[in-house]
């Protein structure tokens, strides 16, 4: 049973299960290949950040409303200016997106349970990596107001109960939902108690 982290001296440190950890590590790395640059990474510098600037990426938001939340417009107003930041900036957003999130997912699994240690620099990255994957579980959930989280709240636990009919997908999605943002705030907690 997963403990919420606490700050010891310059790391965080909880318990965690292996399947907790393990669950927690294939969440994100499904967020990492979801949001990751299309276009893979060459490895020199330069050519990656002409690539990055190239005609070809598509400037227009994205279509998958989940991708749209994480890569949101520059400019609501100014459809031509988001278009063109857009295509400057994205690449390399979403390949240091993905770069936080396989730092987030070494620090995990390095872990031997039920020891879960991190450094500050792995936390700030979880707490980043956690955020991208519940706004894309969130996205799809239904979740965009605080409303929408209470009520996520008491269909998970009704379903839980056997109160409410859902589909075993939905609650699972809904329970790794819940998870998340509890570490997520316990990782923030302890950041902040520093």
């Amino acid at each position: 049973m997963a403990t919420a982290f606490r700050r010891s001296g310059n790391r965080l440190v909880a318990s965690f299960d292996e399947e907790e950890i393990g669950v927690v590590a294939h969440v994100l790395e499904l967020t990492r290949a979801f949001v990751a640059p299309e276009r893979p990474e060459t490895g020199d510098p330069f050519l990656d950040l002409v690539a990055g600037l190239g005609d070809e990426i598509d400037p227009q938001e994205p279509s998958d409303p989940a991708l749209a939340r994480l890569l949101p417009p520059a400019s609501r107003e100014d459809p031509e200016q988001a278009a063109e930041f857009r295509r400057l900036t994205e690449h390399g957003l979403r390949s240091r997106k993905a770069a936080t999130i396989s730092t987030a997912i070494a620090a995990l699994e390095q872990a031997t349970p039920p020891a879960l240690e991190i450094d500050l620099d792995q936390a700030r990255a979880l707490a980043v990596a956690l955020t991208d994957a519940r706004l894309i579980l969130g996205e799809r959930l239904g979740l965009r107001t605080d409303e929408d989280s209470e009520r996520l709240h008491g269909i998970l636990e009704a379903a839980l109960a056997g109160e409410e009919d859902l589909d075993p997908a939905t609650v699972q999605k809904m329970a790794y939902y819940d998870f998340l943002s509890w570490m997520q705030e316990s990782v923030t907690a302890a950041l902040l108690d520093g």
